[in-house]
C-alpha cells in the first residue's frame, strides 16, 4: 500500500514541476532569499 502512495505522489510531483515556468534552481534561489533575509515576494520578483 504505501509504494503505491509514493509512486503516485512521485508522479504528481513530476507533473508539477513539469509545469514550472522558471527553472528549479531558480525557484529555490528565491525561498532561500525570502527566508534568509525576510523579503517580500515583491522584492525578489523585482530582483528576478
Amino acid at each position: 500500500m504505501l509504494d503505491f502512495r509514493k509512486s503516485s505522489i512521485i508522479g504528481a510531483l513530476r507533473k508539477v514541476i513539469l509545469r514550472f515556468h522558471y527553472p528549479l534552481e531558480a525557484m529555490l534561489t528565491c525561498v532561500r532569499w525570502h527566508v534568509a533575509y525576510q523579503l517580500s515576494l515583491r522584492h525578489i520578483e523585482e530582483m528576478i
